[in-house]
């Protein structure tokens, strides 16, 4: 199997483990790791680190996403 090139520091992706378990994360270079969101819960928790070793495909999340897609207007 080839190499894997790496997102870049810091995006915002979707990753999918060795077990094919998918989640929403950040990759961060600096840990050479692949870090799974959590929403507001604090500081990451070390356990949701997955390394680069352990992803098998990953892509980033679409950037183009509304930040008020999940308003609606009533009128």
């Amino acid at each position: 199997m080839g190499t894997m090139s790496m997102p870049s520091n810091l995006s915002a992706v979707l990753f999918t483990d060795k077990n094919g378990i998918t989640r929403e994360g950040v990759y961060k270079k600096g840990l050479n790791a692949f870090v799974e969101a959590l929403g507001d819960e604090g500081p990451e928790d070390p356990g949701n680190l997955y390394p680069e070793d352990d992803i098998t495909t990953w892509e980033y999340l679409d950037q183009r996403r509304s930040p008020d897609a999940d308003f609606m207007v009533i009128l």
